[in-house]
């Protein structure tokens, strides 16, 4: 009994020795942090949806000359952005109409026929000048001078000028694409004539205005119907066959992406 007395002292007197009383969990606890959530943004192409692709203008957008019959560059322009991240469908509205100049264009605009497809496109395909050009050679066709088509081209950068005015009005952000026009011409003779200057005129006026749009863009392809090297024409020598609208459709395609108009693998 005594040695077991003797030992709880001895505890005792250890346990008194020490610096301090003796503290459960003396160290204090450290704060909680609560945690960080960095921003999200979930991309457009989450959610697969339909595009809608208005064409405006005229034959060559209509698609006259297809021999495939997939109306044009248009109807293959919207099978490729079917095949876009996120893209569940395309819509196409096609107005264009074989024969239409600047002025009947932008008289439909004036009229109220073109709000409905401008308004809801996502996207805007348009060709318009090849016909006031002809209307040059049409009414000047034994007295043809290259002032005839100077003159035209000034009243021409006016309406379109209007045109691009009147999309804008209509659809504040959908890209434009503006196709080019040619020279058939080249198809009778390989020979740099005034005509092509004529042409390249035209269409110096029409990539000045669309590109000043920041969703605008510009389609050259004037290049693929020269002389026909390509064999690109429809029986009319006019019009653009299946194969001319192949080209058309996929240099319209690498243009929206140089343009930055056109989603990427990782559309954001």
């Amino acid at each position: 009994m005594m040695k077991k007395l003797m030992f709880i002292a001895g505890l005792l007197l250890v346990l008194s020795g020490c610096s301090g009383p003796f503290r459960f969990l003396q160290n204090e606890a450290v704060p909680r942090e609560s945690p960080e959530f960095s921003e999200y943004t979930v991309a457009p192409n989450f959610i697969p949806h339909t595009i809608v692709l208005t064409a405006l203008g005229d034959s060559l957008s209509q698609g006259v000359g297809d021999e495939d019959s997939l109306s044009g560059y248009v109807g293959r322009l919207a099978v490729d952005m079917a095949a876009w991240p996120g893209v569940e469908g395309v819509m196409v509205k096609n107005t264009a109409k074989r024969g239409r100049r600047s002025d009947q264009l932008l008289a439909m605009f004036h009229e109220g026929k073109l709000t409905g497809p401008v308004t809801r496109a996502d996207y805007i395909v348009m060709t318009i000048g090849g016909n006031d050009v002809m209307k040059v050679v049409k009414n000047n066709l034994f007295n043809l001078t290259p002032e005839a088509f100077y003159e035209e081209l000034e009243l021409f950068e006016t309406r379109y000028r209007n045109i691009i005015g009147q999309i804008r009005e209509l659809n504040g952000n959908s890209p434009i694409i503006m196709v080019g026009i040619y020279n058939p011409l080249s198809v009778f003779t390989d020979e740099a004539t005034e005509f092509n200057e004529i042409i390249e005129a035209f269409n110096d006026e029409i990539r000045e205005v669309v590109e000043a749009d920041p969703q605008g863009c510009f389609v050259p392809v004037s290049e693929f119907f020269f002389k026909n090297e390509n064999l690109v024409y429809h029986t009319d020598f006019f019009h653009p066959n299946a194969k001319g609208y192949d080209l058309i459709a996929e240099r319209v395609l690498d243009r929206m992406e140089e343009c930055g108009v056109a989603p990427g693998e990782e559309a954001v």
